[in-house]
């Protein structure tokens, strides 16, 4: 059993080199002399000639604590890496451009680049002491320029956008994204695949919404099985909430964090679904998650919502008279803009499907809260710290992406022009910033794009469903962009088939539920 103690080690800010980060935290043990990542953190340290080190983490990770207090604070570790690496520590939830841009697939997420920047062997997950020195000693033996670890070969999803609007990929893409996603459903444990069992909101909400006849029938089976085995194995009956994931196919060994965008998603899904296929454990299981969000959650100084819970496995295994005498794991003070907006566009659908005032309020000031934000002198920025009562880093293309998102969401529902004034104003930001005007797409300068196309997929989808939502507000140009973006992914139907095909893991869905929704809107127009 994990020791409480490794559970509830202390996190802080560090001395990085270069002086103290006021955003990004680390490991106050660490003896490892971390450099904090930037965009040109390996052109400013290729005179080294060194091969790098790259530790993506994040304060609610309790894994990424567990590598730090076990791994990171043996002195002989410490040797090693800063004897032979340029060593870069990189905040998952700060920098998510640079969690896309390497194809991070997890946290701790540990990545070993040859010296010219290219990679060298990655891998997710936390090994322990000499384990993990045994990696290193592997891997100090084996970098070079054009050199790879065994089973290191490029596995990105290629691509090559079509010529001209491939609409007969576009007709069927949605029957594979449905029929791909049914038949992999696990009748024998419920969820998605074989691995690691959670909830997907976008793509579970998707099948709901869309399947007719029989295949809706068996959607239905589908997801009250997946969402009440959720409930047995990666909930929190006595405060609401679900936790992250489970590690195996039968939903053991949970991710104890508490993210607010997947509860809030999980919560859509649950009143959805229930209103469809009356559950008394899935409408209980939304009141008390949708509580947690309105109390525990809910930041009443400043207005919305926080990012995270933090894990911890001896917390959540205690009955509710012993939680009364113990810690509560801590809320991190930070707030996401991605994941607020993600946050408040499922909880304006919740709204509409139930009667409480207090939330329709919560949304209010939340959405007053980042509208400040973004009409602000300075442009868009990626979180706010609490404690300082401050924003800090510039936003990126996700940022501008899931804002719009939200604010059309905002002005539909409440029916509230002001909503649909700072949507437009998000947009021509991201068209003035991100847009290329020869491809005809959005595109993110931080992120590799010819290797992350299925990032593209979602952010651009994002975007054009903005832009719909708009309706006349951008046209005619919002118009030729939608086109141009849909011309752009009408071949995506190959990659999905692949990702069908060969699926260990299956959070890959979720990104490309937006392109389908654009899809659906085109071929309708």
């Amino acid at each position: 059993m994990i020791r409480r103690t490794s559970v509830i080690c202390l996190i802080g800010f560090a001395f990085l080199i270069g002086g103290q980060s006021a955003t990004a935290f680390e490991h106050e043990e660490s003896l490892v002399e971390f450099v904090e990542y930037s965009d040109d953190v390996i052109s400013r340290n290729k005179h080294q000639n060194k091969p790098y080190f790259l530790l993506f983490s994040a304060e609610w990770c309790h894994w990424c604590h567990e590598f730090a207090h076990q791994t990171l604070t043996r002195q002989d570790v410490a040797d090693a890496l800063n004897d032979s690496f340029v060593n870069v520590f990189i905040d998952a939830d700060i920098h998510s451009s640079a969690y896309v841009k390497y194809r991070a697939t997890g946290l701790p997420f540990t990545i070993f680049l040859n010296p010219d920047g290219s990679l060298y062997y990655k891998y997710t997950g936390t090994l322990y002491g000499d384990n993990f020195l045994n990696v290193v000693a592997e891997v100090v033996a084996g970098v070079g320029v054009g050199k790879y670890a065994i089973g290191m070969e490029s596995s990105h999803v290629s691509y090559t956008a079509p010529d001209r609007l491939d609409q007969a990929a576009l007709q069927v893409m949605a029957d594979t994204f449905r029929q791909g996603l049914l038949e992999n459903f696990d009748q024998q444990e419920f969820g998605l695949g074989r691995d690691r069992k959670g909830i997907l909101p976008r793509s579970f909400d998707y099948l709901l919404e869309t399947a007719s006849g029989d295949e809706r029938d068996e959607v239905i089976t589908q997801l009250n099985q997946t969402l009440n085995r959720a409930i047995q194995r990666i909930y929190d009956p006595i405060e609401g909430g679900f936790f992250r994931y489970a590690e195996t196919r039968n939903w053991q060994i949970p991710h104890y964090e508490k993210f607010a965008d997947l509860n809030a998603g999980a919560i859509l899904l649950l009143y959805r679904l229930n209103a469809i296929a009356p559950d008394p454990e899935l409408k209980q299981a939304a009141d008390l998650t949708l509580e947690y969000l309105m109390t525990t959650l809910y930041d009443k100084q400043t207005g919305c919502y926080l990012s995270f819970q933090i894990a911890d496995t001896y917390y959540y295994s205690l009955s509710q008279d012993r939680r009364d005498n113990a810690r509560e794991p801590k809320v991190m003070d930070k707030i996401f803009t991605d994941r607020l907006a993600v946050t408040l566009t499922s909880l304006i659908q919740v709204a509409g499907l139930t009667e409480n005032p207090a939330l329709h309020n919560q949304i209010h000031r939340s959405l007053d809260f980042l509208g400040a934000m973004i009409q602000a002198e300075g442009g868009l920025k990626r979180f706010y710290e609490v404690p300082r009562g401050e924003w800090s880093r510039q936003s990126g293309l996700a940022d501008h992406a899931y804002l719009a998102r939200l604010y059309v969401e905002a002005a539909n529902y409440f029916d509230q022009p002001q909503y649909a004034d700072i949507a437009a104003e998000i947009l021509l930001a991201a068209v003035g910033d991100y847009y290329d005007r020869d491809l005809g797409i959005f595109i993110d300068p931080s992120v590799d794009d010819s290797s992350n196309v299925e990032y593209l997929m979602e952010m651009n989808a994002m975007l054009a469903l903005s832009v719909m939502g708009l309706g006349d507000r951008l046209n005619p140009g919002g118009a030729k962009i939608v086109a141009s973006i849909t011309q752009y992914f009408s071949q995506m139907i190959d990659p999905l088939e692949e990702r069908l095909w060969n699926a260990s893991e299956w959070e890959f869905a979720e990104s490309y539920v937006p392109l389908l929704r654009v899809v659906d809107r085109y071929l309708k127009l």
